[in-house]
Order: structure tokens, then sequence, then C-alpha cells
């Protein structure tokens, strides 16, 4: 124990040895921080982070918060998808290893998620001694989580192309929504876990994709301190009668076994958006097209369920704005065969 306690004091020692240069730094809480002038390592201490760093600057990424799967390392590139596992106080397996992280050295810890909740990050940046930045996961707050990134780590040109994505993105699906009446507006149930019998509820990060195409979440239930998942009935599925279904992943059990059984199920197939089969599974790869992690994933994937709920009115051509989104944020060009295998169960068949 005496060993470990030393090795930490000496991690720490070396987290608090300030770089030549230094500079004020205010994040998106209004939080201001002395961090070096040139970053070159930042840790992520939560998912929603990781994503948008991984599409703003792969290369200052010290390491993962969990080990991506199988389906995730196929769509990264190289040489990032083999970064080490460190942990995380957020998402799935969120074991933060001090002793690991601080091995690496980084120069600013970034923590993109609820704005309203501090303690976590406060704790981190007390214990080491590295500047902790904070941004916001909420919908319109992704541009400016970019454009505070870009100034942080000098990539602004980068980030502000990937912000303007996002601004008109977000902008041209909100002024199309508005002009649908809300008594008008697709019911949408979000069905998750290996029966479907998970979801998120209304006011959860997790749902605030299907709220903005103009979806009406029939979950009306309690959530979650807003953000986890939340147990139902199939006899309020029977209630709720949704008119589409969006089925999550279960990262935890089998990929894709609510959507392979719902048609064959008996109770579900008394329900509506089965019957006309109006059930989708989200694109999974790199990242959920609908949360998990609550990042700019959700920006492709509010264009896919705008376009999904309401085909008239938004007219998109998901092919090709798959391949140019994936190009932008993910750094990859998708191949046919990639590009076939992401939206098989995301169009009406």
């Amino acid at each position: 124990m005496r060993a470990k306690n030393i090795l930490m004091a000496v991690l720490l020692l070396a987290a608090f040895v300030s770089p030549a240069g230094a500079r004020s730094f205010t994040d998106l809480t209004g939080r201001k921080v002395t961090v070096p002038d040139q970053i070159r390592k930042v840790f992520c201490m939560s998912p929603t982070c990781q994503v948008l760093m991984y599409t703003l600057a792969p290369d200052l990424l010290v390491g993962w918060n969990y080990e991506p799967t199988p389906g995730e390392k196929a769509l990264l590139v190289e040489p990032y998808k083999n970064l080490p596992v460190l942990g995380g106080w957020f998402g799935r397996h969120n074991t933060g290893n001090l002793e690991e992280i601080m091995k690496v050295h980084p120069d600013v810890m970034i923590s993109i998620g609820d704005p309203a909740a501090h303690s976590v990050e406060e704790r981190v940046q007390a214990q080491t001694g590295v500047p902790v930045i904070i941004g916001d996961w909420n919908l319109e707050k992704l541009a400016d989580d970019y454009r505070m990134l870009g100034d942080l780590t000098g990539r602004q040109a980068r980030a502000k192309e990937l912000a303007d994505y996002c601004t008109t993105t977000l902008a041209g699906i909100k002024a199309k929504v508005s002009k649908i009446p809300k008594a008008q507006r697709r019911s949408v149930y979000y069905a998750e876990g290996p029966k479907g019998l998970n979801t998120d509820p209304t006011g959860s990060a997790h749902a605030e994709s299907i709220v903005y195409a103009g979806g009406r979440n029939v979950a009306e239930v309690p959530a979650d301190h807003g953000f986890g998942e939340v147990p139902v009935s199939m006899e309020q599925i029977f209630t709720w009668n949704p008119e589409i279904i969006i089925a999550g992943y279960d990262h935890e059990q089998s990929p894709g076994a609510f959507y392979s059984s719902v048609w064959s199920d008996p109770l579900w197939r008394q329900i509506k958006a089965v019957k006309t089969r109006a059930v989708y599974e989200a694109p999974q790869f790199p990242f959920n097209w609908i949360d998990r992690p609550p990042s700019v994933n959700r920006i492709i994937g509010i264009r896919w369920l705008a376009d999904t709920f309401y085909p008239n009115l938004f007219h998109e051509d998901m092919r090709a704005e798959t391949r140019r989104f994936y190009k932008l944020f993910y750094h990859r060009d998708l191949s046919e065969a990639e590009l076939n295998q992401l939206l098989a169960q995301a169009v009406k068949h």
C-alpha cells in the first residue's frame, strides 16, 4: 500500500509541473482554468467528449474510456482504434483509473456532460492538478463545444467546419418540424434492451434526438435522473400503441436481438408500428445514431429520424449524407458494403 501511495504522489507531482507557457481559459460553464499554451495530450472523462475529440483531433487523444467493441473498431481509423483503455467517470464502465491516466501525462482533461453537475470534475482536478474543461451535451450546445475545443487545442478551423455542419443541420430540421402541428406528430417508442422493454423517457438526454426530429415520445414516465434507461411493461406498450418503433442497441447482450425477434413475437405483432412494419433499428457504428453516448453522433441520427418520421417533408438522400458525415466527422470513406450494413435495418422493408 505504501509503494502505491508513493507512486501516486510521484505521478501527482509530475502533474503539477507547469509548462513553460500557460494561459487562462474559460469553459462553457464560465469556469476559468489555467492551461498550457499548447495542448498536446487530452484525456476525455466522458464518452460524449471522447466522440467530439475523436472527430476534431484524434491525434490528441491519450486513450479510450472503454474498450471499443469489434463493431466500433471496424469503423474507427488507425492508429486511434487501439489507444489504451484508461476508464472514465461517465457512461459505460465508469471506472476512471487515475494512476493509469497520470502515467500518460495529459495536458488537460475534458468532460462533456450535464452542465449542472460538476462535483466529479472538480474533485478530479483537485486530486490531480490537471485542469479540467467542462462542456455541455445538449444538442444545441454541440457547436459551442466544438468552438470551445477548437480554441483550447488550436484547431479552430477544423472546429468551425464541424460546428457549422451541426448548426446548419439542427436549424434546418427545427424549421421544418416547427411547421408540424403537435397533434399531428408521429408517436414513437424507443425500444432498448434485448426484449425492447427498456426506454428513455421524454426529458432524458438519450431521447432528445427523437423529440428534436419531430417525434412524440410516448414514454411519458419518470426518468432516472433524466439520463438512464427505465423499464416499462408490455401493458404500457399496448396503451401507447406507437406508430413508429426505433430499436436501440444492447451493448451488453445480443446486438439486434429485439429487432430480429419483434416481427414474430405474438405480443409485439399487435402493436401498430409492427403491423405497418414501421420498426427501424438505429445504425450503431462506430457510435450509436441516437445516443450512448449522447454526442455529435446524434446529428446524423437526427437527419435519419426526421426523414424516417416525415419522408414527404425531408426528402433526405441518407446514403449520400451518411457518406458525407462519416468522411467529415469520422475520417472514414465508407465502402458500399459498409454503407449497406450500416443502413440495413434502418429503412422500411
